[in-house]
């Protein structure tokens, strides 16, 4: 029962934080875009290996927040962590939205 509750637990740290943390990174995509020096990662990487290793790890961690928070709305689970489910889903939306489909200036 305990690797139930890790398990549980582990699911929904995932579900809710992982679509507001998605979307605060790629807020902060842009000073990695433009190298400004209080970057993520810093290093001996080039620029575009910087700027792809911080891309996939935003697209990962929306992704799994939206997968896990579209079965938490399709299952039985009440109406709390059901708004909670959807509002982390829309905000691993928008993160996805940001890190793929900017307007170009």
């Amino acid at each position: 029962m305990k690797s139930l509750a890790l398990l549980v637990s582990g699911l929904l740290a995932i579900a809710l934080l992982g679509g507001p943390l998605a979307m605060f990174l790629s807020a902060k995509l842009y000073k990695v875009r433009n190298n400004e020096p209080n970057t993520v990662l810093q290093g001996s990487l080039s620029k575009s290996t910087k700027y792809l290793i911080y891309k996939s790890l935003i697209a990962t961690l929306a992704a799994l927040s939206i997968l896990t928070n579209a079965a938490f709305l399709i299952e039985h689970i009440p109406a709390t962590l059901r708004l909670l489910s959807f509002l982390a889903l829309c905000t691993g939306l928008i993160a996805i939205k940001r890190l793929f489909f900017q307007k170009s200036k």
